[in-house]
């Protein structure tokens, strides 16, 4: 029973130290992609094409915005030592839009594949309606998961 008990907390304390490891690599992510940004804006606008680099802007910050939601899942892993779906959910949502804003600005230069962009749009927007739809529930059905969850937690221990 013992070495059942070192073994647990040894996984734990490596689970804990490779979730730190990723979760500064993903600091470190979001910090070169926050000056990628920065940088795009400033080099394209002086070339003259605001369209172009508000949507690299744009497109830095969504992904940005997606590492600091995995960085988010990450601290959350640690501190309760369970994975959340919630957070995956948004990331998720977010990378769909993110590709729904580039379609629409490579539509208006593509006119060629206008029919394809206007058809991964529709399939996005549906994929954006199934993950807030799967959030909200999720949400909903939060307090019956922990109570299983915590019950599942009390047999063991």
């Amino acid at each position: 029973m013992k070495s059942l008990e070192l073994l647990d907390k040894i996984f734990k304390s490596s689970e804990d130290v490779i979730y730190g490891i990723v979760g500064i690599l993903l600091i470190l992510t979001g910090l070169f992609l926050l000056f990628t940004a920065m940088q795009t804006l400033v080099m394209e606008f002086r070339d003259g094409d605001y369209i172009k680099a508000a949507l690299h802007v744009i497109d830095r910050i969504l992904l940005t915005i997606m590492v600091v939601e995995i960085l988010y899942t990450v601290r959350v892993s640690i501190q309760s030592h369970a994975l959340c779906a919630e957070p995956f959910l948004v990331v998720a949502m977010i990378a769909a839009v993110r590709r729904i804003l580039v379609i629409s600005v490579e539509s208006a230069y593509m006119l060629d594949k206008f029919k394809y962009h206007m058809i991964e749009i529709g399939i996005l927007g549906a994929l954006i309606f199934i993950f807030v739809l799967s959030i909200i529930l999720l949400k909903r059905n939060h307090a019956s998961f922990r109570d299983m969850y915590s019950r599942v937690t009390e047999k063991t221990n």
